[in-house]
Formats: C-alpha cells, structure tokens, sequence
C-alpha cells in the first residue's frame, strides 16, 4: 500500500493528532531553507500522511526547530524523528 498526504491547516492537523491515529511524527528540512522544518504525521494502519499547509496559500508550513518541537510536545507527543537534507 502507498503512502498518500493531504495538506491540512493546523486546526485539522491537531484535531487529527488529539484522536491519536497518528503513530509516527517526522520533521524534514526544508530544502529552501536549512534553518526551518516542515513536521508530517502518519498514520500506519490507513497508510494515510498528513502536513500542516500554511492558512492562506496552499504551500506546506515550516518552523524551526525548537518551535516545532513545542508543538509536538503541547499536543502530546513525546518523540519524533528528524531528517535532514
């Protein structure tokens, strides 16, 4: 089965965690900008990946690090893996 993602805005993309389908959280360097980060969560049972998209345009949201991790930890998760370019 492949993976498919769906750009959401940050509102669905809590939502979605908070119902805890999402079992693995990844944050990919941003290839433009090496400072920033775009986080993807992933549900494995449907296959299914989900990215936060920025509220007004269709282009996929990024943040550094730090604040990434913020995110992350004040809807729960406790890890999350890093990959950089």
């Amino acid at each position: 089965m492949g993976l498919s993602f769906h750009r959401v805005k940050e509102g669905e993309f809590v939502r979605l965690v908070e119902t805890g389908s999402m079992t693995d959280f990844i944050a990919q360097e941003d290839a433009n900008n090496s400072d920033k980060y775009h986080l993807f969560a992933i549900n494995t049972q449907t296959g299914i990946g989900y990215t936060i998209r920025q509220a007004r345009v269709d282009e996929i949201r990024s943040w550094r690090l730090d604040r990434l991790a913020l995110l992350l930890k004040r809807l729960g998760q406790t890890s999350f893996q890093v990959r950089n370019l």
